[in-house]
């Protein structure tokens, strides 16, 4: 994998790896991690790649993140976590995001003590348009993980052309964020009901097409959230979207009128 190509945008990324020498990437099986990951792999030698396995983790993430870390050849581990331990998360109150955080990367730092392997710096790959919008970045800030993209003032277009340009194959992946994300604050969480969560959207998924699709649960109704140009297309399933809300346990499904636009 060359760096011809890439914009001067990503050649700095690139710099910005060189001078940490031992980086572990936070892959969790999106598009901002896994080019992070292959810009980290054109940098450096010492490179490995960290999955946190979790209640609040989509398997879809976890397969793409092995995916992508298998296709860069770079090494790559699992690490499991249950974030529901901690009241903050389990309560899913609005420190959920910040808290979950913390234990993630508290949980890499212990993996890498266990490997004699502390001199390995973290690296997470937030890009700079979501920066503002991530309750978790005042944690990794605090924990000491490094997010060039955001230091650097990478969006999320750019990561997505150069990701294109080096065939990473979530390059055009819909966006997606934790399971926990779908639930109304102050429910509280259980793996059941995150399980639940990820059951009805690839089943919906299964009617529209893989597409950024949020199934948002709410006092036992469910609010979908597509892309304004998926909206039709969803309307016209709407018995079967119905039935799998209804046969799932749900009272109904309504559509929001707010389409999803996050890129």
């Amino acid at each position: 994998m060359l760096k011809r190509g890439l914009s001067e945008k990503f050649t700095a990324v690139i710099d910005y790896l060189r001078g940490l020498r031992r980086v572990a990437v936070m892959l969790s099986g999106g598009v901002d991690s896994s080019l992070l990951t292959a810009l980290a792999k054109m940098a450096l030698s010492d490179v490995v790649a960290v999955t946190v396995k979790s209640p609040l983790t989509f398997n879809s993430d976890i397969r793409d993140a092995c995916r992508v870390a298998e296709l860069l050849g770079v090494q790559h581990s699992l690490v499991e976590v249950n974030e529901l331990v901690d009241y903050q998360v389990s309560l899913n109150t609005p420190l959920r995001c910040y808290k979950c955080k913390k234990i993630r990367v508290k949980a890499v730092k212990e993996w890498l003590l266990q490997r004699g392997a502390l001199d390995f710096e973290i690296v997470e790959g937030v890009n700079s348009d979501e920066a503002p919008t991530r309750p978790g970045l005042r944690a990794l800030k605090e924990e000491g993980v490094h997010t060039p993209f955001v230091d650097l003032g990478v969006g999320k277009q750019d990561i997505r052309l150069a990701a294109a340009r080096l065939g990473i194959p979530t390059a055009s992946k819909p966006p997606n964020s934790c399971r926990a994300t779908r639930i109304e604050e102050f429910t509280p969480l259980s793996e059941e009901l995150l399980e639940e969560v990820e059951d009805l959207e690839e089943e919906l998924k299964g009617l529209v097409g893989d597409v950024a699709l949020r199934a948002r649960l709410s006092r036992g109704c469910v609010r979908i959230e597509v892309p304004e140009e998926v909206m039709q297309r969803l309307l016209e399933f709407k018995l079967q979207v119905q039935d799998v809300v209804e046969k799932r346990g749900f009272k109904w499904a309504s559509l929001s009128l707010k389409p999803y636009t996050r890129r």
